[in-house]
């Protein structure tokens, strides 16, 4: 703690702000829940800025440097569904959050929908951090069957769904294309309706030296 109360005190001065030793105090107790080492490389990036010190600016800088996957609360807002139609792959965090503000969307008021939102998203990202909680990305599927493809090949392409989990929400014609739009062309040709049954189990012999090599290497 005093490590970081010194690195506290002099980026305030060097920034030539003034702040009492309460308010620091303060400020270094909210920020021990993160590595110092972390805190300390976030407030080298701050005085970087030049911009205004303030514990908001801080923990912006620490994760930054520490992601853990979860979108910022303006990026969250756009992925979430308006209807019940519409597919998406969310967050818990986002889940949440949509629940406080689709009392909002129902009633057409969008800007309060999205201050609703972005307020009770930040207080669970906030708690779900603070405890440590990793990010979990959970599939809800609109009624409108045609949009479910796009949605689940982009969650893959970006690590939040397994191929595995989302070959389970489709109907088999519609497996393959998605998986293209994954980027995943190999698993795509062993869905493919026209691939034959070698053509299968050669795929799958190409998995099963592809996991032992890697399990080679962790050994």
């Amino acid at each position: 703690m005093k490590r970081l109360l010194e690195n506290l005190a002099a980026t305030v001065e060097l920034m030539g702000q003034s702040i009492s030793p309460t308010a620091i105090s303060m400020m270094a107790r909210d920020l021990s829940k993160y590595p110092t080492d972390t805190v300390i490389e976030a407030l080298q990036s701050v005085r970087n800025t030049k911009s205004r010190f303030t514990q908001d600016a801080v923990v912006k800088e620490i994760e930054r440097l520490t992601p853990d996957g979860r979108p910022g609360a303006d990026e969250a807002w756009a992925m979430i569904p308006r209807d019940e139609y519409a597919s998406c792959v969310m967050t818990e965090e986002m889940s949440g959050a949509l629940h406080v503000a689709q009392p909002l969307l129902y009633e057409g008021d969008q800007v309060a929908a999205r201050m609703a939102f972005k307020e009770a998203y930040a207080r669970l990202v906030d708690t779900a951090k603070r405890a440590g909680t990793p990010v979990r990305w959970t599939p809800s599927l609109g009624y409108d069957k045609e949009g479910r493809e796009s949605c689940l090949a982009e969650a893959v392409r970006l690590g939040r769904m397994s191929a595995e989990h989302a070959i389970k929400l489709l109907p088999p014609d519609k497996v393959a294309p998605m998986l293209e739009q994954a980027g995943n062309e190999t698993l795509a040709i062993e869905y493919k309706p026209g691939t034959s049954e070698v053509a299968r189990q050669n795929i799958a012999k190409m998995k099963a030296m592809l996991a032992g090599s890697i399990i080679g290497r962790a050994v």
